[in-house]
């Protein structure tokens, strides 16, 4: 048996052909009689007791072959007697309308597939469809096509990992290196300290004689042949010494690691070692005034005094000029501190009590004026003019090192203050609790008094310069635990 409409042989039992698919024989949908119809709306509460009507017969014939008058033409109305119909039933809203089909091209075999006629108002007809095997290409296809081809039960189906593109790092400030570096703060810390240390026990002064020399009642108070250091002047300018030179070499190293604070401390450090140079250089005039005095008295015994400024002398000067160097070195290191300022109460009294510090030698006492502080009093047993100049600068350096240190606001300035100040405290701790057996307060003493001790306002400058160093370190310390959470 063949088919009418494409000649392709088929069964007797099939109902369409498996070529084109046009209907072999009339179709005839069966309806059961037996359910009842359900009614658009039901109550569910209630059920209803009337039979409904039967479904309307939907069979339709078979078609013959398509022609271009069939395709344009309309559907053909469903069979069945139309007088049986309710038009009011909502079936008749359900019932399907068959649109109109064209033919189908179809494959003769290996020969050329036929196109059927183009027909004026009808799509283009579409090939018999058939299963398609198509094989994926790993290397073009997508994920998406990956996931979604078939895998056999057990089996994974392995997907190449994609790289993903490096994301640039955000432009910022470039972060310095942690490691150490030998800069110009670090090197001058330590030549200054090396410095600093010999001129320390190094000869200061030395007063020679070609005879022997027999002591009167005229003798001026001070005076002796021999040699001085450091601690000959005032035995606590020793101490002073190495605690700068400690704070000098430490703020040297801390600067190499790049913290800011290390270059502070070191520049500090420097300024407190100029002002004990000062001083140094100051008390240092008492025994060559003193000989040069003796040389004065009139007296039968010929003598030749011979007053030598010996190496300590010039190491301490060299000291100081360093010390002084190494404190605008530490300038540079300020202006790139650009962390988050400290408390800035504290450092408003720290400046405070930096000012009473300082202010507290240039009290007079006694009989003495305050101009006494710059002015020379001629006489025996006066004050030399090196040491009223001495003192005068390390007063200045101090109130530098407190006063700009603290103001600055910052680690560096912590620091500046904490190196410039630290050996003035100690001077001034040694002196009022006889620590050493010849001690020398800060500026060595105030005009007019005849013992050395440390006036009351010089006690509560420094008392309260110490403790805002201390309550400044911890306020830094905390903030920087913040910062670092």
């Amino acid at each position: 048996m063949e088919c009418q409409e494409c000649g392709r042989a088929v069964q007797p039992e099939d109902r369409f052909c498996t070529g084109c698919g046009i209907a072999l024989q009339p179709v005839t949908p069966t309806v059961e009689t037996d359910r009842p119809a359900q009614s658009a709306a039901p109550d569910p509460t209630t059920i209803a007791d009337e039979p409904t009507e039967q479904m309307p017969d939907i069979s339709r014939r078979a078609q013959p072959a398509a022609s271009p008058s069939a395709l344009t033409a309309e559907p053909e109305a469903p069979l069945g007697d139309a007088s049986e119909t309710n038009p009011a039933d909502e079936w008749d809203a359900d019932d399907p309308v068959w649109a109109a089909t064209g033919a189908i091209p179809v494959h003769a075999g290996a020969d050329e597939p036929t196109e059927p006629a183009a027909v004026e108002g009808v799509t283009s007809q579409l090939p018999a469809t058939e299963p398609i095997d198509v094989a994926l290409d790993p290397a073009t296809a997508t994920p998406y096509d990956v996931w979604q081809a078939e895998v056999p039960t057990g089996e994974t189906t392995g997907v190449a990992p994609t790289t993903t593109a490096e994301m640039p790092i955000a432009a910022g400030h470039p972060q310095k290196p942690t490691g150490f570096r030998l800069g110009a703060v670090s090197m001058i810390a330590l030549v200054t300290g090396m410095v600093t240390l010999f001129s320390l026990f190094a000869n200061i002064i030395q007063v020679t004689s070609d005879t022997r020399l027999a002591p009167n009642d005229a003798t001026p108070v001070g005076f002796r042949v021999g040699t001085w250091i450091a601690d000959d002047l005032a035995d606590n300018l020793s101490v002073a010494g190495l605690l700068a030179i400690v704070l000098m070499i430490a703020g040297g190293v801390a600067a190499g690691f790049h913290w800011r604070w290390g270059a502070g401390v070191a520049g500090g450090a420097g300024l407190a070692v100029a002002g004990l140079a000062a001083l140094t250089i100051g008390l240092a005039q008492i025994p060559i005034d003193a000989a040069y005095e003796f040389v004065g008295i009139p007296s039968e015994q010929q003598f030749t005094l011979t007053i030598t400024r010996d190496l300590g002398y010039w190491l301490t000067i060299a000291a100081g000029a360093l010390g002084v160097v190494l404190f605008f070195a530490a300038i540079n290191d300020a202006s790139g501190d650009r962390r988050s300022g400290l408390n800035p109460w504290v450092a408003a009294l720290g400046a405070l009590a930096a000012v009473v510090t300082a202010a507290g030698p240039l009290l007079p006492e006694n009989q003495a004026v305050f101009s006494d502080n710059w002015y020379l009093v001629e006489g025996p047993g006066g004050t030399p003019a090196m040491l009223v100049v001495g003192r005068l600068v390390q007063l200045g350096l101090l109130l530098l090192a407190g006063v700009v240190g603290f103001l600055t606001v910052r680690r560096w300035g912590l620091g500046l203050a904490i190196g410039g100040t630290l050996p003035i405290i100690w001077l001034a701790a040694s002196t009022l609790f006889d620590l050493t057996d010849r001690p020398v307060g800060p500026a060595y003493r105030n005009p007019g008094a005849t013992d050395m001790h440390v006036h009351g306002v010089t006690i509560i400058g420094v008392s309260a310069l110490a403790a805002m160093s201390v309550l400044a370190v911890i306020a830094a310390y905390d903030q920087g635990v913040r910062e670092r959470r």
